[in-house]
């Protein structure tokens, strides 16, 4: 879909690169600048102005933090000064101007008002969701959605954003992961309240944005319906990117070393790690156990099955169960009840994320790892012995 890699995309948004002040990539087009640029082919986004009021020199400071963002898109920002350079069709009578357009080559993609991009997340949610407009499907009821689904079927998986208003940051975010993401997944937006309750959200008021990944590219019959796996996180780039991996990784990964020494994918993408025994008498038995575990924590949780009959796993038998939060070390217990193991999980995973500041997210998440490792080990649903 386009050059930019999402590795680059990640290192760049967690380095603060994007969007971040220095030389200025707004360009300050003149009449002769901005043919040369239409007819250079390349997508471009330019405001044509006049008269500079309050209103517009905000928009025009805004315009240029996105310059440096929709650069890494190979998306051209600039601006016309029609009081000094007027462009026929677009430098307009008015004194306050407030149209912009966006160009792919000399064609006119859209225009917007400015009250619509009305800041940097704004424009660049609103001029990647309209490049990207043939390729994420917009849709309003179950209905069109099933349309997708039955389409994507046995070829590839959908990933489905619910944005309750266009321009936030979360609409950025989804952007964002589409123009990146877009050849490997089918992205789907939808601002609606049925689509909610389709997917089994019982008050759908009560949602702020979110996110689901429908697992449709291992689904072999039309009839048969795509499993969806919510992201529990709020939507944000990284939250994205890590858990579009984590959809990517194994359901369940099998081992036959200590969990201290088990290397996966998890490893990288901060997320709590837990380990259950078995050996060759329930091996069925704990792997059906072990995938239904990991199916219910999917994109939270990695799970791991360790081969307890392996010369090279040397855990006691004591413990049949271990886990390990980010930074930490592994910790060993005896479970009883996998289905309290779960709850305690997401009590203390996912509560108060829809409430979480995108700025406090990290602060708050390990205040949640050390919160589930202390009620883990003074939960009556394990041995006392970690």
């Amino acid at each position: 879909m386009c050059g930019i890699s999402a590795v680059a995309l990640l290192l760049c948004f967690i380095s603060a690169q994007c969007g971040s002040p220095g030389a200025s990539r707004l360009v300050e087009h003149t009449a002769q600048s901005f043919r040369d640029a239409v007819l250079s082919g390349k997508t471009s986004f330019i405001y044509f102005g006049k008269h500079v009021n309050p209103a517009i020199k905000a928009f025009i400071e805004q315009l240029e933090m996105s310059a440096h963002a929709l650069e890494d898109y190979g998306i051209l920002v600039g601006k016309v000064n029609c009081s000094k350079d007027s462009v026929e069709k677009y430098c307009t009578g008015e004194e306050v101007m407030k149209k912009a357009y966006l160009f792919r080559g000399a064609d006119v993609l859209r225009s917007f008002d400015i009250d619509t991009v009305f800041d940097v997340n704004a424009i660049v949610s609103h001029v990647l969701f309209s490049v990207l407009f043939t390729e994420v499907r917009y849709v309003h009821t179950p209905a069109e959605l099933l349309a997708v689904e039955r389409a994507a079927k046995g070829k590839m998986d959908i990933v489905m954003g619910h944005i309750q208003v266009l321009g936030l940051p979360e609409h950025r975010a989804l952007m964002e992961a589409a123009f990146v993401y877009g050849a490997k997944y089918q992205f789907v937006q939808t601002t609606g309240a049925p689509l909610l309750k389709h997917l089994g959200v019982a008050d759908p008021t009560s949602v702020q944005a979110r996110l689901w990944f429908l697992h449709c590219r291992g689904v072999a019959h039309r009839s048969e319906p795509c499993p969806h796996t919510l992201m529990r996180k709020p939507l944000t780039t990284i939250n994205i990117h890590t858990f579009l991996q984590l959809m990517e990784a194994p359901l369940l990964t099998e081992a036959a070393v200590d969990p201290d020494e088990v290397k996966v994918v998890y490893n990288h993408l901060n997320v709590p790690l837990l380990f259950l025994f078995t050996q060759s008498e329930t091996l069925q038995l704990d792997r059906d156990t072990a995938e239904s575990v990991a199916r219910r924590l999917r994109g939270e949780v990695g799970v791991v099955l360790i081969h307890r009959d392996s010369h090279r796993v040397k855990t006691p038998l004591k413990h049949n169960a271990a886990y390990r939060l980010p930074q930490e070390e592994v910790r060993y217990f005896s479970l009883k009840k996998v289905e309290e193991l779960i709850d305690l999980f997401r009590e203390q995973l996912f509560q108060g994320t829809e409430e979480e500041e995108e700025e406090e997210e990290e602060e708050e998440q390990d205040d949640r790892w050390s919160s589930l490792g202390e009620m883990l080990c003074s939960s009556p649903v394990l041995d006392s012995e970690i």
